[in-house]
């Protein structure tokens, strides 16, 4: 019997572009798929509309939640803001979970594609290998996310067995328990697995090889598997597909032209009439006399400034008593990069270092972007440099290149889980507001346990 799921379909439009949001599990109003899902257009429409949604999530919303439960980041402006920096999120908290839903709609758009090939008529076997593959590198993306921020991080118990997120498989919206994080990292680095392993070499704009394998070795850094970490790191940079960004700036405006910049894996793409960074220019940007809802701390931007030579400092405008960002500012079109060379060569040369081993290419890789920062041969690693002072390098340059991006939290719960004494703004790093609530739409299970409240102040 053929298994009718429901589908809200879109119009062929190039990839990341906007559509209306999936709503409910069905929305009213839906149509049977096998009615919508006939042909292998039909299909790739509504694999496009898997990536629209990521696209939403990835204007700033997810990144702005993960940066303020970091040290990058002053007291920010607005409630929900607030929340999350204070660690006191509840399941009434409309930005998080905002976010939430948006990951699981995607997820849902993914899993009524790959349930129902068998309706498509005309489809070939590498169309759907490739589909499926996207699809199911999209699922992991998604669910790997959402544990970043509603669950404590890999390594948090010895076994990881605490409590991780809802792992939807299928497409529905029934009740369900949450999975362990072992469980959890378990199905995403098989999703991720099968796509850098069925994704075609090249992809236009979509994922791609590369693109799994970034996500794979970003994966594998945050679990402290430096071999793996290391193993897919080198696929993407010693591909030669990817050069440096020949400037500080990775968020070029693009007028018209939606051209990533030459170290872009995967990203997100805006159009002129299509913008996808409200969150980031909406909320980092000064305006008028009033500084932006987010601005750095005073910490970082004493990181950034006790160098005066890094051209990064122009990054950073005092206002007052705020140090504003200002890589958005006067920007308008630009792509967002998720998977990008400069971040894999800093968690490549990380891991050399914790390894201990190959520390050359980890001291050229470290070189490579503060050379592009200071200047040839300024502030440059030494050839003799130890392992330790390739860590310690390493880190510095990740948390300056990635500000802004919601990377920098995940990094100080890795290094907790690994041993080290983490605190962040005066609390622990595995301390319970460390992990956002979840919605209270998952709390109408008792097979649902949501995440503990305070804690940390």
């Amino acid at each position: 019997m053929k298994n009718l799921r429901y589908l809200l379909l879109v119009a062929a439009i190039p990839a990341l572009v906007s559509c209306e949001r999936f709503l409910e599990y069905p929305p009213q109003g839906a149509i049977l798929a096998e009615d919508a899902l006939k042909t292998p257009d039909d299909a790739q429409r509504l694999l496009n509309s898997c990536y629209d949604v990521l696209a939403n999530i990835f204007d700033g919303s997810y990144q702005n939640l993960a940066e303020l439960l970091s040290d990058n980041l002053d007291e920010p402006n607005g409630n929900d803001f607030q929340s999350v920096y204070n660690r006191s999120t509840n399941f009434f908290t409309p930005t998080t979970n905002g976010v939430y839903s948006d990951f699981y709609y995607a997820i849902y758009r993914c899993n009524s594609l790959l349930e129902n090939f068998d309706l498509i008529e005309g489809l070939s076997d590498a169309d759907r290998d490739r589909m499926e593959a996207e699809a199911r590198f999209i699922r992991g993306v998604c669910h790997w996310h959402v544990a970043k921020l509603y669950a404590q991080p890999y390594g948090y118990s010895a076994t990881n067995n605490h409590l991780g997120i809802v792992l939807r498989e299928k497409a529905g919206n029934e009740p369900l328990a949450r999975s362990t994080v072992e469980e959890t990292y378990t199905f995403i680095l098989e999703d991720l697995t099968f796509a850098f392993n069925n994704l075609p070499v090249s992809n236009d704009a979509y994922a791609d090889k590369n693109a799994a394998a970034g996500m794979l070795a970003m994966i594998y850094f945050l679990m402290n598997d430096f071999n793996r970490t290391v193993q897919f790191s080198d696929v993407v940079i010693e591909s030669g597909q990817y050069t440096m960004n020949d400037t500080i700036d990775r968020f070029p405006n693009i007028g018209t032209t939606a051209l990533p910049n030459p170290e872009t894996v995967f990203g997100i793409v805006s159009f002129a009439n299509d913008v996808r960074t409200e969150d980031l220019t909406g909320n980092y940007n000064a305006s008028g006399i009033l500084p932006p809802n987010l601005t750095l701390s005073q910490e970082l931007n004493q990181l950034f400034a006790q160098n005066p030579a890094d051209q990064r400092n122009s990054w950073i405008t005092a206002d007052g008593t705020k140090y504003v960002l200002g890589r958005y500012q006067d920007k308008v079109v630009f792509n967002i990069p998720l998977v990008y060379l400069t971040e894999l060569m800093l968690i490549r040369a990380e891991a050399l270092g914790e390894l201990n081993q190959d520390l050359g290419t980890a001291i050229e890789d470290i070189n490579a972007i503060r050379e592009r920062a200071f200047g040839d041969d300024i502030n440059d690693l030494p050839s003799g440099a130890t392992a330790a002072e390739v860590i310690a390098a390493a880190r510095e340059e990740y948390r300056k290149e990635t500000v802004s991006e919601g990377k920098w939290m995940e990094q100080l719960k890795r290094r907790g889980a690994k041993g080290e004494n983490i605190i962040i703004r005066g609390a622990p790093w595995n301390c319970p507001g460390m992990a956002l609530q979840f919605p209270n739409a998952e709390f109408t299970s008792a097979l649902f346990t949501g995440n503990p409240e305070g804690g940390c102040n």
